[in-house]
């Protein structure tokens, strides 16, 4: 507010903190007061009246009257130069001006300002108004009272916010002032930088010196930061953490190379290493944080907050540089700054209490925020909210980041998540191209080794055992100079501090899969063969920005996305087959891990023998994977733990290792097995190393608990020998045999998801193909729509009429339809046997909902899914299947309905001569769309499509798109053959029931059966006798092929023929028949006890049709189209390099 004097000879009168300041000095030494209110502060925005009066050595301060302090100045002294200078209200640099508390000019009124001793009264208030030529006035003064501008707070939100302010001009002196309040333990408060200048040093010739200046929040403490040019200095302002939520008021001051800073009215002095005195700095002035285009920014290495990514969030007010106010709320506006608000307010709520981390994310709450930890969860984002990105690597693929300019970091923010089968592997590096520096992650007998060098020798840690578990699991390092900490999943995390002076890391990559920078490595880590995910170094996570095309600096071959990886496959043709490699080292521990496909129930996979009776082997024993081996005391047998045999043409994954404990693990798959041997710890391995086999006459001198006689036949790949990956034909040392690249065979065997919406998967050699018959679908997959017609206002009709003598007559029917439609009644199918006969199948909706009825000649019989509503105009399909007179309804997903009639029903569907397709001759015409209609192996909409002979269209019928084929040629004819191969006995087989019920989810759908049982009447038979036998058929002329659906174990399909032949066969079926009766009645007689029919036998249909087609089949839920496209792209989910 005032001051007079200079060097040790002043007065000086301020507000400081909302007290009253009074410093006073003789010239030998200074007496301070600080007068403080009772309650509140001064700064009230009221006028108070202060008075200042010294006799002699006695000084009185009082502010309105009431407040009092009186003192003395220190020794004899009792006169006060005169200094040819008043200030009032402030000065050009109030920092400097001796004795001055505070390092703001004031703002606010002031009145009556007088100055007088024993000569003269200088009423400097009244002067200054009147415009006295001694008065100067500078800056904004209005002689009137006016309402002050406060100098508003604004929040940081956000760590990205941040303002710029204009260039600090701060060469020789200067001072910063300004209140701050947070909870958060990190953030960038101020920073700025000099012109760039390459140091003079022979270690780091590329070294880029910058003079800087910083203030910033590391856990919790706050630290000033200043280079000159000649050296850093990193001062801790206050012992105590300041992230407390109360405000504190900071107070930089700066004279050459000496200053303080101070917190509250704590003061700490600095004095700056070297000679240089100028602070030079070029760019602007940041507060809060830095743009996140960062490029022309010099981040000095000693600046953590800035290298790590760490905005403030948090409160700011009352900033002042070099004692002049800066109005950051009207800054921030017109910068238009995001995520900064003028106000300051501290929410009670915490935000943690609402659980907004999702996928159990790690919440922390900060201030008016909550803060989520994503590093273990899989997924990034605020929320942990978007899945992220995997990469996959098969032990020759990598990701390279590049950074643009080299990096110097003292500090260090590392987190990732990885998933292996492999003890060892490199997981990420950085690597310099001028120095050995790195820190580097990677897998070392199944634990995390960190690897820190700062060009001084390495220091390790190690964290976590078992890793290789095909598990996922994250990895975090935080280094803050010579500390480091590593910690894997949520264990106890293992610290470590690091040797020497060195602080600095360099590097101009970050590396993984595979380390490409190998100068200055004395040895190279394995490759890596897994997966990785949430790759984040100091906040950058570098596997998402290189697949969103982010950044631009990131080379990569290895794969997007999680795919089960086959690395390096290799096929051993034949059981003689066998490479030889350099001797297994495996003398006080072992890891061994590698893949296997085959159909052979026995041989040999690996052999090594040593000295004495030691000795490893690795054998297949019927489909079962044995370990055996002898340390010294004799040979032992691990047997692996599998569910069914191993020779069923899949992957299997097997893990092999013994520790220095003597513990030996076998895992296949999933299934471990552990045992602990005695004795002798030290397997001494000699000679070569045998994959596949061994020569011929060896197998005779293989120890006893071998059973191998031959060689392993089929596929190895991913083989990893205690982290060496060898290429079993380039590292071979001899090859025996046909042993080739690649892996041929049956690669791609059927899943339950190869094919789509509930296709059949039908298992060949060299590959698989899809039945859609029940699906409405088509294409190879199940996965394209099927023919598909619209079925328009008015209504309309498609009919498919079998020609005369070739009529069918079934025991068993399979009906299959997608359509979508908002009619509540509609018959959608029909199916009509000859004129006369009256059996029928109908399929039509009632009330909303879908059902079918149908007679063969007892009673109709009605099937309903009562509690899907179909008319809402989506896509459903609908599969009947029937058997004599039981049947089943299932609506897409939805459990399977069955239905049992009570009594004795009839069986056989006679002559079926027709199917309506529409509804339009019923009277309850269809409206909407009908797709892939499959009957008893007719596609009648394929047909109609293709203009068949036998279909008529009428009324508002219009076909959309093409007419795809479900199957291939390759297995049509498959089908063929297997359908000309199916005797006539084979076609009793009874309808596959389900084994869903009400009231429990959709899991599978039954298998439905592969044939459909086809009988013939001829108009001469009887029409319904159904215990006496089907007229004896013969040769006609069959439907046109293209109609026709071939399938896996169809019964043969028996025509009438003409009434010449037919005569000849009534004759003999008539005497058959006279037999039959007699048979069935004395059949009657034995089973009078039995009660009606009721096909139990159709329960075993599932195996027997299973094996009538030659191979399993399973099928599965519809998948949603994303699955479909990810099925069709990669069926056999594996890959090869």
């Amino acid at each position: 507010m005032l001051h007079t004097g200079k060097s040790a000879d002043y007065v000086n009168l301020a507000l400081k903190n909302g007290a009253v300041s009074l410093v006073i000095n003789l010239g030998s030494g200074a007496f301070e007061a600080l007068v403080e209110p009772v309650n509140g502060k001064f700064n009230d925005n009221a006028w108070h009246d202060v008075k200042v009066t010294r006799n002699l050595r006695q000084v009185t301060i009082s502010v309105d009257g009431i407040l009092t302090t009186t003192g003395y100045t220190q020794e004899d002294y009792t006169m006060l130069g005169s200094d040819d200078f008043f200030y009032v209200g402030g000065s050009p640099s109030t920092a400097d001006l001796p004795g001055s508390p505070v390092s703001n000019n004031f703002m606010g009124c002031l009145k009556e300002v007088v100055y007088k001793n024993n000569d003269v009264r200088l009423e400097l208030s009244r002067l200054a108004k009147q415009g006295d030529p001694k008065m100067k006035i500078h800056g904004v003064v209005a002689f009137k009272c006016e309402n002050v501008a406060t100098l508003d707070p604004i929040t940081f939100e956000t760590p990205e916010s941040f303002i710029s302010l204009p260039k600090w001009n701060a060469k020789k002196t200067g001072s910063i002032s300004f209140d701050f309040r947070t909870t958060e333990p990190n953030g960038l408060i101020l920073f700025s930088h000099g012109k760039p200048r390459h140091q003079k040093d022979a270690k780091h010739p590329q070294m880029i010196k910058v003079d800087f200046f910083a203030i910033e929040m590391l856990d919790g403490h706050l630290y000033l930061l200043l280079d000159m040019g000649s050296g850093t200095i990193k001062i801790k302002a206050l012992l105590k953490k300041v992230n407390d939520g109360e405000w504190y008021h900071v107070d930089f001051q700066r004279d050459g190379r000496s200053g303080t800073i101070s917190v509250n009215t704590l003061r700490t002095p600095y004095t700056a290493p070297g000679e240089s005195e100028i602070l030079d700095l070029d760019d602007e002035l940041y507060l809060g944080g830095l743009p996140e285009n960062k490029a022309g920014l010099v981040f000095p290495t000693e600046v953590w907050t800035a290298l790590l990514n760490y905005g403030y969030v948090g409160c700011i007010r009352d900033l002042f540089i070099d004692g002049q106010s800066k109005d950051i709320r009207q800054m921030a506006e017109v910068q238009s700054t995001a995520g900064v608000k003028p106000s300051c307010s501290r929410e009670t709520a915490k935000p943690c209490l609402s659980n907004p981390c999702k996928n159990n994310g790690m919440c922390r709450d900060g201030w008016n925020r909550y803060v989520c930890d994503c590093s273990g969860t899989g997924y990034l984002g605020r929320s942990c909210e978007r899945e992220a990105t995997v990469l996959s690597y098969d032990g020759s693929m990598f990701m390279k980041i590049q950074l643009p300019v080299v990096m110097h970091t003292e500090a260090e923010d590392v987190s990732l998540r990885f998933r292996s089968q492999r003890a060892y592997g490199i997981l990420m590096a950085t690597t310099s191209r001028d120095s050995a520096d790195t820190l580097r992650l990677e897998l070392d007998a199944g634990r995390v080794k960190l690897t820190v060098n700062l060009g001084k020798g390495p220091e390790t840690l190690f964290a976590g055992y078992n890793l290789n578990d095909n598990e996922w699991h994250t990895v975090r390092v935080v280094r803050r100079g010579k500390s480091l900490k590593l910690t894997v999943d949520d264990q106890q995390a293992m610290t470590g501090q690091m040797a020497g002076d060195h602080t600095r890391l360099e590097f101009h990559n970050i590396e993984t899969g595979i380390i490409t920078e190998r100068r200055y490595l004395s040895s190279v880590p394995s490759n890596f063969i897994g997966h990785l995910q949430s790759l984040t170094f100091n906040g950058m996570a570098y596997i998402d920005l290189c697949k969103n095309g982010d950044i631009d600096y990131c080379e990569l071959n290895a794969r997007f996305g999680f795919r089960n990886i086959i690395a390096d496959p290799v096929t051993f043709k034949t059981k003689s087959s066998y490479v030889a490699l350099a001797t297994l080292q495996a003398y006080t521990s072992m890891h061994l891990f590698f893949q296997f496909k085959t159909t052979s129930l026995d041989g040999l996979i690996l052999y090594n023998s040593g000295d004495g009776n030691d000795f490893i082997v690795v054998e297949l024993v019927k489909g079962y994977l044995h370990y055996v081996f002898d340390l010294g005391n004799g040979a032992n047998l691990i047997k692996g733990s599998s569910n069914k045999p191993l020779n069923d043409n899949q992957w299997h994954n097997v893990m092999i290792s013994r520790d220095t404990s003597n513990l030996h693990t076998v895992k296949i798959d999933t299934k471990i097995t552990t045992q602990i041997t005695a004795g002798a710890r030290n397997l001494d391995l000699k000679s070569d190393l045998y994959i596949g086999g061994v020569a011929k006459e060896t197998y005779k001198s293989l120890p006893k608990l071998v059973h191998a006689k031959e060689g392993f036949q089929g596929c190895l790949a991913s083989v990893d020998l205690n982290g060496r990956l060898p290429d079993l034909i380039s590292d071979a040392l001899f090859c025996s045999g046909q042993i080739e690249r690649g892996c041929e065979g049956p690669s791609t065997t059927c899943q339950e998801d190869s094919c789509s919406n509930q296709g059949v998967c039908l298992q060949q050699w060299d590959g698989f193909s899809c039945d859609c018959s029940m699906t409405s679908f088509s294409g190879p997959l199940c996965n394209d729509p099927g023919t598909t017609y619209i079925f328009s206002k008015g209504g309309g009709q498609i009919t498919y009429k079998w020609p005369p003598n070739d009529r069918p007559s079934t025991r068993a029917d399979r009906l299959a339809i997608g359509f979508s439609t908002v009619q509540k009644e509609a018959v959608l199918v029909r199916v009509d046997s000859s004129s006369g006969l009256g059996d029928y199948l109908e399929l039509h909706i009632h009330q909303g909902k879908i059902g079918v009825k149908f007679n063969v000649g007892t009673d109709d019989i009605a099937i309903e899914e009562s509690n899907a509503i179909i008319n809402d105009g989506k896509y459903h399909v609908v599969r009947f299947t029937r058997s004599g007179g039981n049947a089943t309804l299932q609506v897409d997903s939805w459990p399977v309905i069955e239905r049992y009639p009570a009594g004795r029903q009839l069986t056989i569907f006679n002559s079926q001569a027709t199917i309506i397709i529409g509804g339009k001759e019923q009277g309850q015409p269809f409206q909407g769309q009908l797709s892939g209609l499959y009957y008893n192996g007719l596609k009648v909409l394929n047909m109609a499509a293709e203009n068949d002979a036998n279909i008529a269209i009428v009324g508002n019928v219009r076909l959309v798109g093409e007419v795809p084929s479900s199957m291939t040629t390759e297995s049509t004819a498959t089908a063929m053959q297997s359908e000309m191969s199916t005797s006539i006995m084979e076609t009793t087989t009874t309808l596959a029931t389900s084994t869903a019920r009400r009231g429990k989810p959709p899991t599978k759908e039954p298998i439905s059966q592969t044939t459909d049982d086809i009988l013939v009447a001829s108009a001469e038979c009887p029409s319904d006798d159904e215990d006496i036998d089907p007229c004896e058929p013969s040769s006609a002329n069959p439907t046109r092929a293209g109609g026709r659906e071939p399938y896996p174990g169809s019964a043969e399909v028996i025509r009438e023929s003409s009434s010449t032949t037919g005569m000849v066969v009534g004759i003999v079926a008539a005497a058959a028949l006279c037999i039959l009766i007699l048979l069935y009645a004395m059949y009657k007689y034995r089973n009078r006890d039995e009660g009606s029919y009721h096909v139990d036998e159709s329960r075993n249909y599932i195996s027997n049709s299973a094996q009538s087609n030659g191979a399993v089949v399973k099928e599965k839920q519809p998948s949603s189209a994303k699955s479909a496209n990810k099925n069709k792209k990669n069926k056999d989910k594996e890959y090869y390099v």
